[in-house]
Protein backbone atom coordinates (compact mmCIF):
# COMPACT_ATOMS: atom_id res chain seq x y z
CA UNK A 1 0.00 0.00 0.00
CA UNK A 2 1.22 3.72 -1.08
CA UNK A 3 0.71 6.96 0.66
CA UNK A 4 0.49 9.95 -2.09
CA UNK A 5 2.47 13.29 -1.20
CA UNK A 6 -0.70 14.75 0.05
CA UNK A 7 -1.48 11.87 2.64
CA UNK A 8 2.29 11.65 3.75
CA UNK A 9 2.05 15.10 4.68
CA UNK A 10 -1.08 14.84 6.48
CA UNK A 11 -0.60 11.67 8.36
CA UNK A 12 3.01 12.70 9.22
CA UNK A 13 2.82 16.27 10.20
CA UNK A 14 5.73 17.54 8.11
CA UNK A 15 5.16 19.85 5.71
CA UNK A 16 5.41 19.49 1.76
CA UNK A 17 8.78 20.92 1.65
CA UNK A 18 10.11 19.07 3.99
CA UNK A 19 8.98 15.93 2.93
CA UNK A 20 10.44 16.63 -0.89
CA UNK A 21 13.80 17.92 0.67
CA UNK A 22 14.70 14.79 2.66
CA UNK A 23 13.32 12.77 -0.22
CA UNK A 24 15.57 15.03 -2.55
CA UNK A 25 18.23 14.73 -0.38
CA UNK A 26 18.42 11.30 0.60
CA UNK A 27 17.40 11.44 4.28
CA UNK A 28 14.02 9.25 3.96
CA UNK A 29 12.31 8.59 0.39
CA UNK A 30 9.83 7.19 -1.26
CA UNK A 31 9.31 3.70 -1.61
CA UNK A 32 8.51 4.72 -4.98
CA UNK A 33 9.95 6.98 -7.42
CA UNK A 34 7.10 6.88 -10.20
CA UNK A 35 4.40 5.76 -8.32
CA UNK A 36 1.57 4.96 -10.37
CA UNK A 37 1.46 8.21 -12.22
CA UNK A 38 0.16 10.17 -9.89
CA UNK A 39 3.75 11.05 -8.09
CA UNK A 40 5.87 9.23 -5.49
CA UNK A 41 3.83 6.49 -2.88
CA UNK A 42 5.32 6.76 0.28
CA UNK A 43 5.21 3.12 2.09
CA UNK A 44 4.40 2.40 6.04
CA UNK A 45 8.14 2.57 6.52
CA UNK A 46 8.68 5.65 4.91
CA UNK A 47 5.67 7.46 7.02
CA UNK A 48 7.76 5.96 10.26
CA UNK A 49 10.92 7.80 9.22
CA UNK A 50 9.52 10.91 8.24
CA UNK A 51 7.17 11.30 11.33
CA UNK A 52 10.73 10.31 13.23
CA UNK A 53 12.85 13.12 11.31
CA UNK A 54 10.14 15.49 12.73
CA UNK A 55 10.00 14.33 16.06
CA UNK A 56 13.80 14.45 16.49
CA UNK A 57 13.57 18.08 15.15
CA UNK A 58 11.15 18.79 17.73
CA UNK A 59 13.18 17.03 20.51
CA UNK A 60 15.98 19.23 19.64
CA UNK A 61 18.26 17.26 17.11
CA UNK A 62 19.76 19.52 14.42
CA UNK A 63 19.14 17.99 10.63
CA UNK A 64 22.45 17.69 10.59
CA UNK A 65 22.89 15.26 13.22
CA UNK A 66 19.86 13.62 12.08
CA UNK A 67 21.29 12.88 8.83
CA UNK A 68 24.59 11.96 10.68
CA UNK A 69 22.60 9.31 12.63
CA UNK A 70 21.10 7.94 9.65
CA UNK A 71 24.63 7.75 7.59
CA UNK A 72 26.39 6.02 10.64
CA UNK A 73 23.44 3.38 11.28
CA UNK A 74 22.97 2.51 7.65
CA UNK A 75 26.46 2.30 7.23
CA UNK A 76 27.58 0.08 10.61
CA UNK A 77 24.42 -1.55 10.80
CA UNK A 78 23.83 -2.18 7.27
CA UNK A 79 20.35 -1.30 8.13
CA UNK A 80 18.61 0.23 4.80
CA UNK A 81 15.94 1.87 7.35
CA UNK A 82 17.13 2.78 10.75
CA UNK A 83 14.43 5.55 11.64
CA UNK A 84 12.29 2.97 11.15
CA UNK A 85 13.79 -0.07 12.00
CA UNK A 86 16.04 0.91 15.18
CA UNK A 87 15.01 2.15 18.86
CA UNK A 88 16.85 5.34 19.29
CA UNK A 89 16.27 7.72 21.96
CA UNK A 90 17.27 11.20 22.34
CA UNK A 91 18.53 13.66 25.05
CA UNK A 92 18.06 16.56 23.00
CA UNK A 93 21.31 16.83 22.09
CA UNK A 94 22.55 13.26 21.06
CA UNK A 95 21.03 10.00 19.44
CA UNK A 96 21.31 6.93 21.56
CA UNK A 97 20.30 3.46 19.96
CA UNK A 98 19.46 1.18 22.12
CA UNK A 99 20.62 -2.71 21.20
CA UNK A 100 18.38 -5.01 21.65
CA UNK A 101 19.86 -7.80 21.21
CA UNK A 102 22.84 -6.73 24.05
CA UNK A 103 20.41 -4.13 25.95
CA UNK A 104 23.72 -1.80 25.08
CA UNK A 105 22.98 1.55 24.71
CA UNK A 106 25.33 3.47 21.65
CA UNK A 107 25.86 6.82 20.80
CA UNK A 108 24.78 7.39 17.26
CA UNK A 109 26.90 10.96 16.88
CA UNK A 110 29.92 9.50 18.36
CA UNK A 111 30.79 6.45 16.03
CA UNK A 112 28.92 3.78 18.68
CA UNK A 113 30.82 4.57 21.36
CA UNK A 114 28.63 2.91 24.06
CA UNK A 115 27.07 4.81 26.73
CA UNK A 116 27.29 3.78 30.82
CA UNK A 117 23.30 3.04 31.20
CA UNK A 118 22.30 2.41 34.93
CA UNK A 119 18.76 1.05 35.61
CA UNK A 120 17.51 3.58 38.53
CA UNK A 121 14.84 1.74 39.47
CA UNK A 122 17.01 -1.11 40.26
CA UNK A 123 19.07 1.04 42.43
CA UNK A 124 16.02 2.97 43.98
CA UNK A 125 14.73 -0.61 45.11
CA UNK A 126 18.26 -1.97 46.22
CA UNK A 127 18.30 1.75 48.51
CA UNK A 128 14.75 0.87 49.57
CA UNK A 129 15.83 -2.68 50.69
CA UNK A 130 18.65 -1.28 52.57
CA UNK A 131 16.80 1.08 54.16
CA UNK A 132 14.65 -1.54 55.63
CA UNK A 133 17.31 -3.56 56.96
CA UNK A 134 18.61 -0.53 58.81
CA UNK A 135 15.81 -0.22 60.46
CA UNK A 136 15.01 -3.66 61.36
CA UNK A 137 18.66 -3.55 63.38
CA UNK A 138 18.13 -0.38 64.81
CA UNK A 139 14.71 -1.29 66.19
CA UNK A 140 16.40 -4.92 67.14
CA UNK A 141 19.45 -2.74 68.64
CA UNK A 142 16.95 -0.59 70.58
CA UNK A 143 15.03 -3.33 72.02
CA UNK A 144 18.23 -5.01 72.98
CA UNK A 145 19.06 -1.54 75.04
CA UNK A 146 15.68 -1.40 76.61
CA UNK A 147 15.64 -5.21 77.49
CA UNK A 148 17.92 -4.61 80.88
CA UNK A 149 16.08 -1.74 82.03
CA UNK A 150 12.73 -3.69 81.65
CA UNK A 151 14.50 -6.80 83.70
CA UNK A 152 15.66 -3.82 86.12
CA UNK A 153 12.49 -2.27 86.61
CA UNK A 154 10.64 -6.35 87.14
CA UNK A 155 13.76 -6.93 90.03
CA UNK A 156 13.12 -3.54 91.43
CA UNK A 157 9.49 -4.31 92.23
CA UNK A 158 9.97 -7.78 93.62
Amino acid sequence: MGFSLDQAVCLTGCSRSQVRYWAATGLVGPCSPEGDGRGHLFSFRDLVELRTVKRMLEAGISLQKVRKTVEFLRTELSVERPLAQCRLVTDGSTVFRICEDSGQVMDTLRQGQLVFAIAIGDIAEEITCRIREVERDREAFISRLLEPEAQGSRNLAV
